[in-house]
């Protein structure tokens, strides 16, 4: 919202700005990185082809070793110290140290010759030579970066250096460079980029603000003129200066506001002419809504009235309808009985009949009883009998001595048996008269109850006969009644017709009135929209317009 209030220039300024700033961060995050690592890798090839030149010294001394022209010290003293004096770039030379990390050769540092280096470390921490040593080992030959001072000065410098291993010797070779140089080119480049993208950025506003200059004229006299158009002055023109967008877009303002101006006097006659048919409308409107709502009204009540008598119409015929469900209901209940009490009755001859067979049985079973008797009290006498036998038996087996104790033995076993054959026939008889007592109880409550039971098939037979004549009395209520509950439900079912008839007429004459109504709001809205239409109108000054307007 805040960008859009600013002028074309100041939005082209920024427009520029947005384009040159991910170019010159990509410049400076992207390009300077790689630019700076390619340089640094262009030094790790010089360094790289200086150790090779080097190399090739220590090859020639170590082949006339080999040829035997040399003994091994003469010729590592003499490539030591040819090694020692080469220099190359003017000042950068090279060093040797063992596998062992003792220094064999630096020009700078006679006096740590043939010292042990691996507590040597550069200001950062690192073990600079165990580093190089490990490396030869690993691979021969590489680069590695650390931080050395420079011959003469006490301020560490990163430094890039290469090495490589001479086996038949154990040496390693080494040459570096200090890389401030490196960053100082980097440094170079990085100022020329920003000159060059600074002055291009000048030449691009300088640009902007000639052409800005050239479209924002034109465009601030096409706003001039649009504003004293809102204030309703409809003889505003701009001045047609070029053909460009701009002029084009001139002409079309000028084009614009003659149309607005004929548009706006159109208007004004027709909003005058619009607001007095409206008025008349409306007059008409409030007429015929009050006649069609006196109509709706005196509807309603009728409907009303009709519906009321046919809602107690209904109500009777519901109320006969329930009365012929009871007095069915009666009846059906009425014939179940009925039914109930023959079946009743007939399970009462039933029973008289099983009664009797019952009494019958108790009869049979007293004479059972009595034989039984007689039976027992045989078996009693032949007890006392066998036992009399028993007794006699066992005096003749005394008599007889020792011949007789077979027959002694048998004596009191039968004795035995004869006894307890008598207790047990003593037991039976006292149960047989405790069943022969009651026996003949139930003989006598068989004949009361078969009395009785005669006394309710008596009585339910009358009762059938009572539910028979209810019967038929319920099912003459249950016809009048239903005839008089069709007759009510047809004069209900003619009131609710009639109802309906006159509700369907009251809600078409109440949507008649709610349609006038809404045409009264409508033709209000058109009235109220012609009057604002002619006040807005109203507000433009132009010559036509007014004068239609005052019509």
């Amino acid at each position: 919202m805040s960008f859009g209030r600013h002028s074309l220039l100041a939005k082209l300024c920024v427009a520029m700005g947005v384009v040159a700033l991910p170019l010159l961060l990509v410049i400076l995050g992207y390009v300077l990185p790689q630019l700076r690592e390619q340089l640094r890798e262009d030094r790790v090839r010089g360094l790289r082809q200086a150790v090779e030149t080097a190399y090739g010294i220590l090859e020639a001394h170590e082949a006339q070793e080999r040829a035997g022209t040399l003994t091994r010290q003469e010729a590592q003293a003499r490539a030591a110290a040819m090694l020692e004096r080469l220099r190359y770039s003017g000042v950068e030379y090279f060093w040797i140290n063992d596998l062992d990390t003792r220094l064999i050769m630096h020009p700078h540092l006679p006096a740590m010759l043939g010292r042990d280096l691996k507590g040597y470390r550069d200001v950062r921490g690192r073990p600079v030579f165990m580093d190089i040593v490990a490396l030869a080992r690993a691979k021969g030959e590489g680069s590695l970066s650390y931080e050395a001072t420079r011959p003469g000065s006490p301020d560490p410098i990163p430094k890039e250096s290469y090495v490589k291993l001479f086996p038949p010797w154990g040496w390693v070779l080494g040459t570096g460079v200090y890389v401030e140089d490196l960053d100082r080119e980097v440094a170079a480049v990085r100022q020329r980029i920003l000159l060059a993208v600074g002055g291009a950025l000048v030449l691009a506003l300088l640009a902007g603000a000639y052409v800005s200059r050239r479209v924002v004229r034109p465009v601030r006299a096409l706003s001039e003129a649009a504003r004293r158009v809102a204030r309703g002055d409809l003889d505003a023109r701009v001045e047609v200066a070029s053909e460009d967008e701009v002029g084009r877009l001139t002409e079309a303002f000028n084009a614009m506001v003659a149309g607005l101006r004929e548009v706006v006097g159109a208007l004004v006659e027709a909003a005058g002419a619009t607001a007095a048919d409206a008025e008349r409308i409306r007059v008409s409107a409030d007429a015929l809504s009050l006649t069609t709502r006196e109509q709706s009204d005196s509807l309603q009540r009728a409907a009303e009235a009709v519906q009321g008598m046919s809602a107690s119409v209904s109500q009777g015929a519901e109320a006969a309808r329930t009365a012929a469900r009871t007095a069915a209901a009666n009846g059906e209940v009425a014939r179940e009985g009925g039914t109930a009490v023959g079946l009743a009755s007939r399970k009462m001859v039933e029973i008289v009949e099983v009664v009797e067979r019952s009494a019958e049985t108790v009869a049979r079973l007293q004479a059972s009883g009595r034989v039984t008797a007689e039976m027992l009290r045989l078996i009693q006498q032949v007890a006392d009998e066998t036992q009399m036998l028993a007794v006699n038996t066992a005096i003749e087996a005394a008599r007889a001595g020792q011949y007789g104790k077979g027959f002694a033995v048998v004596a009191g076993e039968v004795r035995k048996l004869a006894t307890r054959t008598r207790d047990a026939v003593g037991q039976v008889q006292g149960l047989l008269g405790q069943n022969e007592s009651d026996t003949s109880a139930a003989a006598d409550l068989m004949r009361q109850g078969t009395a009785k039971v005669r006394e309710g098939q008596d009585l339910s037979s009358a009762a059938g006969d009572a539910l028979a004549r209810l019967v038929a009395g319920v099912r003459e209520i249950g016809a009048r009644v239903e005839r008089m509950a069709e007759e009510n439900t047809r004069q209900s079912a003619s009131g609710e017709g009639i109802a309906s008839r006159i509700q369907a007429l009251s809600v078409r004459s109440t949507e008649s009135v709610a349609g006038v109504e809404q045409i009264a709001r409508s033709v209000e809205d058109l009235r109220a929209r012609a009057s604002r239409l002619k006040e807005l109108a109203a507000r433009f000054t132009a010559p036509a317009a007014g004068g239609k307007g005052e019509g």
